[in-house]
């Protein structure tokens, strides 16, 4: 439980200061309560979606979320926020390449995402990881709301263990 109100309290800073500008505040309001308040939280943990925190300098700074799929070998990463004031110090390129280890350690060999088309940062970001986009897709989210995102794509390569 703690964790998880750590998890709202990061969720809140940094989806204020990334989205408004993107998608407006009460859709930023509505995403917050259905996906990442404590109730979504515990919904979400229980459907098999992972949260990990990201530490940097001795605090938590980020988190991400993962959803496993092993009849697919994929690995839906969900969530991957980094506060703004550490952006660029490679806490998110740890936080990805974490993300990337669960896929090698469970033989998962495709990660994915959706990311806002207006988050033109992000995006430039994930094409410099190593990410391909795969085209866009338009989702009613309920509420009046849509997300209109690209999804992207990166082929995980298997450390062979003998190398």
């Amino acid at each position: 439980k703690e964790q998880a109100a750590e998890v709202v309290c990061l969720a809140r800073e940094i989806w204020q200061e990334q989205y408004i500008s993107m998608i407006g505040q009460a859709q930023v309001d509505y995403m917050l309560e259905k996906l990442q308040s404590e109730r979504a939280l515990a919904e979400q943990l229980a459907e098999g979606h992972e949260y990990y925190t990201v530490i940097y300098g001795g605090e938590s700074v980020g988190y991400v979320a993962v959803i496993p799929n092993t009849s697919e070998a994929t690995l839906k990463i969900s969530k991957i926020y980094i506060r703004k004031s550490v952006r660029g110090h490679g806490a998110g390129k740890k936080a990805l390449g974490f993300a990337e280890d669960l896929c090698r350690q469970r033989g998962i060999k495709t990660a994915w995402l959706t990311v806002n088309k207006n988050n033109v940062d992000s995006i430039a970001w994930y094409l410099r990881m190593g990410f391909t986009n795969v085209g866009p897709v338009l989702q009613d989210i309920g509420g009046g709301f849509v997300t209109d995102d690209f999804t992207m794509e990166k082929t995980i390569e298997q450390v062979n263990p003998r190398d």
